[in-house]
């Protein structure tokens, strides 16, 4: 179907997904495409309504997913029918049944990971519903009939053709970038909340309340490197520790040097704890691409990361890359960088320079080059 709409409709989740990650990699594509210069199709954000049905009525959370799903598979949906454009953008591969509403042949879904899809392979170590696994298998069949998916690593890529029937020719892989707010700061020490922050060496943790970001090994390690340096702290920034890490914690006699900050949405604040660390430990066991990492060698923060390949794909040889299911290793690996300045040097400066090369500009410009190709019919 031929459009004389110039303009690309970018498709966002629901404001109800409380997603940080694909909030912000919707802000930043829209935020880098208002800077492009030779921007040749303008992009659009839609801003999906959320029915609220059931939970105005009832203030419940069963009330809350029947609004949500509903807004999800009927009233958003619904709203695409009949919508104008030259290409379709949906964000997040969790939407991708919206496909069934839009022209097929001029859609771009981005795919950010399958974890769901592995999950119930038994492949990532999260419990996932088997109604949610059923579901997401569905919406994931659907995104093999949009005209191009955009994988957010190489690693992605590969899991995507190992694992779905999207034909290879149409992926195309468009990393993320790194925002300005992620920079070296040489004050972040002094603007620490907790003055006995100030005065310790800091192992910073970056983790979602997912068993795959491995606390339990980032416990182990950090109880062998306090063995022998009584002033390291380990701040952890996101969500609580599940119960049972918090009891290992406490079996470590550890619980005393962990400072927990919480979420924390502003990426200036965040920018803040990575440039206070002395360095970060991501020790994952599985990612689609690695964030954190990313965000801290753009402060010139050394990191201690798993050898999985979406952080390798992302650092280089800037990053200690150690096994993730080896405490004793990483433990080494952390001490090293505490202990050894010319060589913290070194991963300061290596990191610098490889997020150098991720940016939200060379995002923007793959993905409008993408939009071109899928309205001149590519």
């Amino acid at each position: 179907m031929s459009t004389s709409d110039r303009s690309v409709l970018l498709l966002p989740g629901l404001a109800s997904d409380h997603s940080l990650s694909m909030s912000r990699y919707a802000r930043e594509l829209v935020s880098a495409f208002s800077r492009l210069d030779d921007m040749t199709r303008p992009a659009r954000l839609e801003r999906p309504a959320q029915v609220r049905t059931l939970s105005s009525l009832v203030d419940h959370p069963l009330a809350r997913r029947v609004d949500s799903a509903w807004s999800r598979y009927i009233t958003y949906p619904r709203s695409l029918r009949h919508r104008n454009a030259a290409a379709f953008h949906i964000l997040d591969h969790g939407y991708a049944q919206l496909i069934r509403h839009l022209d097929a042949d001029r859609t771009v879904v981005t795919c950010h990971d399958l974890i769901p899809l592995l999950a119930g392979e038994g492949l990532v170590p999260i419990k996932v519903p088997a109604t949610v696994i059923r579901t997401f298998r569905a919406r994931i069949t659907m995104m093999a009939q949009a005209r191009r998916v955009l994988a957010i690593s190489e690693t992605t890529k590969a899991t995507l053709e190992r694992y779905t029937s999207v034909p290879p020719d149409r992926i195309t892989v468009v990393p993320y970038g790194v925002n300005a707010n992620f920079r070296p700061s040489p004050g972040a020490r002094e603007r620490l909340p907790d003055p006995r922050l100030g005065a310790s060496r800091i192992v910073l943790q970056v983790a979602t309340a997912v068993r795959y970001k491995n606390t339990g090994v980032v416990l182990e390690s950090f109880a062998k490197v306090r063995d022998h340096h009584r002033d390291v702290m380990l701040v952890r920034v996101g969500a609580p520790m599940f119960q049972d890490d918090a009891k290992l914690a406490v079996k470590l006699g550890i619980q005393d040097a962990i400072h927990y900050v919480g979420r924390v949405d502003d990426d200036r604040l965040l920018a803040d704890w990575y440039n206070a660390a002395d360095l970060l430990l991501f020790p994952s066991t599985w990612e689609g691409f690695g964030w954190p990492p990313l965000e801290a060698m753009a402060c010139g923060t050394p990191v201690v990361a798993s050898t999985i390949p979406a952080i390798a794909e992302v650092t280089g040889d800037a990053a200690v890359l150690v096994a993730p299911q080896n405490p004793a290793a990483i433990a080494q690996a952390v001490e090293r960088v505490l202990t050894d300045a010319p060589y913290a040097v070194s991963l300061r400066r290596k990191g610098l320079e490889r997020a150098a090369r991720f940016s939200w500009r060379a995002a923007a410009l793959r993905t409008a080059m993408v939009y071109d190709e899928v309205a001149q019919g590519g």
